[in-house]
């Protein structure tokens, strides 16, 4: 998959916190899809306080879940335009999730 490094430098420093991490989430689903169809991806946020993210990433029998404070969100959102990707991916990583080789930029980005 591919990605424009200065339209997403845009973007974070224009967006939201809360549309920033809906792109966020829907590029790694666009990503996760290509290797595999069967990825279902969601975002689920704490509606009372508004103190958290939760994305869950499921393939067939396997559950990977990244917990993140809003404040973290915000600081990755200032740090860097693919700052949040590599949290998230990393994160997803160390949970076991495995990284394919593909066509694009986007994973080398992310430098996960």
């Amino acid at each position: 998959m591919y990605s424009s490094g200065w339209i997403r430098g845009m973007m974070a420093k224009t967006m939201e916190t809360d549309r920033f991490i809906k792109h966020v989430v829907t590029t790694i689903n666009r990503q996760l899809k290509l290797w595999d169809d069967h990825y279902k991806v969601s975002l689920l946020q704490d509606l009372l306080g508004q103190d958290f993210y939760e994305i869950v990433v499921n393939l067939e029998d396997k559950v990977f879940q990244v917990t993140l404070q809003c404040r973290d969100v915000e600081y990755l959102q200032a740090r860097g335009p693919y700052a949040l990707d590599q949290h998230i991916w990393r994160k997803l990583v160390d949970d076991g999730l495995v990284i394919e080789e593909g066509k694009g930029n986007y994973v080398d980005y992310c430098a996960i």
